[in-house]
């Protein structure tokens, strides 16, 4: 029994081991700070170009986006709460050009963290 029990804890250990292996290395604090800039002009430029799409305030888009790291898809979040604050359908092509701000704004952030991952 002792046996299968050490047997376990190393393969956990193990387990851990790899997760803890693939995660981003930490930024040195000028990375995590230019990370921290970079996030908050990433995010003011979407949340511009979606109130201009949907024809919104910007305190409206905010309002849809998640607080904080989230694993949701902002762009349908984002959608379906502008058509709950205005009461109003989005159109297909306001749904597909949000969609592509959501797109554009997650590829700009993979960058910003791998260039604060460099610094």
């Amino acid at each position: 029994m002792m046996r299968r029990g050490r047997r376990w804890a190393l393969m956990v250990l193990m387990a851990l081991a790899m997760g803890a292996q693939a995660a981003d290395p930490m930024p040195s604090p000028a990375g995590a700070a230019h990370l921290k800039a970079e996030r908050v002009r990433i995010e003011r430029i979407f949340v511009d170009e979606v109130a201009g799409i949907a024809g919104a305030t910007p305190a409206q888009v905010r309002r849809g986006m998640p607080k904080g790291p989230r694993i949701t898809d902002t762009g349908r979040r984002v959608t379906e709460s502008l058509e709950h604050q205005t009461g109003r359908a989005l159109s297909d092509e306001q749904r597909a050009a949000i969609h592509a701000a959501d797109a554009r704004r997650e590829a700009a952030l993979a960058r910003a963290r791998a260039d604060a991952a460099q610094r």
